[in-house]
């Protein structure tokens, strides 16, 4: 063990380093991650004329990095073994191993430094090293590291696709750091197994790479970041993504049970989308999810949420192991549970015939795809490996458009269409469909085209006609839009005033308008 001056004091107490003070660079935004401990500025540089996100953490005075070099080595000789990994890393209690460590060794800790070596070697042990305050950050929804001194790259949901100030300085450090996610992951990586496709115990996906012989800048890997707070209606709303109205007109949609595709580009907020308008869902209705890798998160009690499994078999005599089970089976399985709604996080495949055939049968399904445009979902859909006839493609009732909209320098996701399936032309051999809400770029406006297929269905079932319908429509229009003004943030609060306005819509409309909830 390397000799350590006990005696040496701190020579600064500074807790944080701050970025902005750097020269050619200003502070445009800064917010706290980790209370005390992680904060996050966003500046631009006036050189490359580019925003940078620097993460920004306690310094480290001489003394206490030369003990940070020595304690995660010690340290390592109480990690669970590969296997455990996962499941063991969790229940280290760095406080109190680092309690033990200081009274063998007799290293008089002062509490400032305590705290901040405590916060490194948590950050290090129990979280995700250097990236812990970027995936920390609610406003992030993906990271990027494509090899090593390279700096990593985040999807901020305010300034889009951003340079951050972390990187993995040497080949070793970042080979060393894919090998933890794996073992986060509970899987294995290594050079005659270089990729990883797993799921951290937090729900965040991973896709890594080991090594230099598929990527040529040595390892990377890529982190797809699970919302423990789910999207909710009011977000919706509130960040211009659709219209109250539009919404509302979704909130009718879940209700009377019409089956939907949510259409776009990869990381346009389809998933997003899908969280909050399920949060619309009746209570007590049944909820069977199905996805490769945990993404829905809803506060619904009748929900039951599956996910796929690999095979994994192992070599021996008796070529024991688990049996695949892909998106296909459980939609089988699901079609046979009766739920209201099944949910597919994305069609990709075989299971879209399954879907199809579930909706023909009556089940309302939800799904997303990729896909731009009406032209373009419909192609997709009957191209392989979906093959959908076209004809059954007009048991869909509705498709949902999220898109990018620029402006200025500023990138924003939008609901830029909605439209609803009204038939098949047998002579043109074309689906047939009616605009409903379109959105207007220029004007950064949503709205309505004037004429809905559900608002004719649901004045049928119920006996009304169109004023009264649109007094409903109006009252719960006027719910969304209080909540909104309200500033209602918790998703639970959201979640239970939705669930009351089934039975209470005043009581509801007290609480979204600050009463009690």
């Amino acid at each position: 063990m390397a000799e350590i001056n006990l005696r040496r004091r701190a020579r600064s107490r500074r807790p944080m380093v701050k970025a902005a003070e750097a020269e050619n660079l200003d502070l445009v935004d800064r917010y706290e991650v980790i209370k005390g401990f992680g904060s996050v500025e966003i500046l631009w540089n006036r050189n490359t004329l580019e925003n940078i996100y620097s993460v920004v953490e306690p310094r480290l005075n001489d003394y206490e990095r030369q003990l940070m070099n020595i304690l995660p080595k010690e340290m390592e000789m109480v990690i669970p073994n590969l296997k455990n990994f996962s499941t063991e890393y969790v229940k280290l209690d760095v406080g109190k191993l680092l309690d033990i460590y200081s009274d063998n060794y007799e290293v008089n800790l002062g509490q400032e430094s305590r705290e901040k070596i405590k916060y490194y070697l948590s950050r290090d042990f129990s979280g995700l090293g250097a990236i812990e305050v970027i995936v920390r950050d609610p406003y992030v929804e993906d990271v990027s590291c494509d090899g090593y001194n390279v700096p990593i790259f985040v999807y901020h949901r305010k300034y889009g696709s951003i340079k951050t100030n972390v990187s993995f300085k040497t080949k070793e450090q970042l080979n060393s750091y894919v090998v933890k996610l794996a073992q986060l992951c509970g899987k294995e990586i290594s050079v005659s197994e270089p990729i990883l496709d797993g799921a951290t115990p937090q729900g965040h996906r991973v896709q890594a790479i080991y090594g230099e012989e598929i990527s040529t800048r040595g390892s990377t890997f890529t982190f797809r970041l699970f919302r423990e707070k789910p999207f909710t209606p009011v977000e919706l709303i509130k960040y211009g993504t659709a219209s109250a109205e539009m919404v509302t007109y979704l909130w009718y949609m879940i209700e009377y049970l019409s089956s939907a595709l949510i259409a776009g580009v990869p990381a346009v907020g389809k998933t997003s989308t899908m969280n909050a308008i399920l949060m619309l869902v009746p209570p007590n209705s049944k909820i069977f999810s199905i996805e490769e890798t945990r993404e829905i998160n809803i506060l619904h009690n009748n929900w039951v949420a599956t996910s796929t499994r690999e095979a994994e078999f192992e070599s021996n005599q008796n070529n024991t192991g688990t049996m695949r089970i892909d998106m296909f089976e459980l939609v089988k399985m699901a079609m046979r549970q009766r739920p209201t709604y099944i949910v597919v996080g994305e069609v990709r495949g075989r299971e879209a015939s399954s879907l199809f055939q579930a909706m023909s049968t009556g089940h309302t399904t939800y799904s997303t795809i990729h896909a731009d445009s009406m032209e373009a979902t419909v192609n997709r859909l009957e191209s392989a490996p979906l093959n959908i006839p076209r004809i059954m493609i007009t048991y869909l009732n509705t498709v949902i458009f999220n898109k990018f909209v620029r402006s200025g320098d500023s990138v924003s996701r939008r609901i830029t269409e909605v439209d609803e399936m009204s038939g098949f032309n047998t002579e043109t051999n074309e689906v047939v469909y009616n605009k409903v809400f379109s959105y207007d770029s220029f004007r950064g406006k949503h709205s309505f085209m004037g004429y809905s297929n559900l608002y004719k269905k649901i004045q049928y079932i119920k006996g009304i006609g169109p004023g009264q319908f649109r007094k409903e429509f109006d009252e719960r229009k006027r719910l969304l839009e209080e909540m909104v003004r309200s500033d209602l943030t918790n998703y639970v609060d959201i979640h239970r005033i939705i669930s009351t306005f089934y039975k209470e819509p005043e009581k509801a409309m007290a609480q979204a308008s600050g009463g009690t909830v």
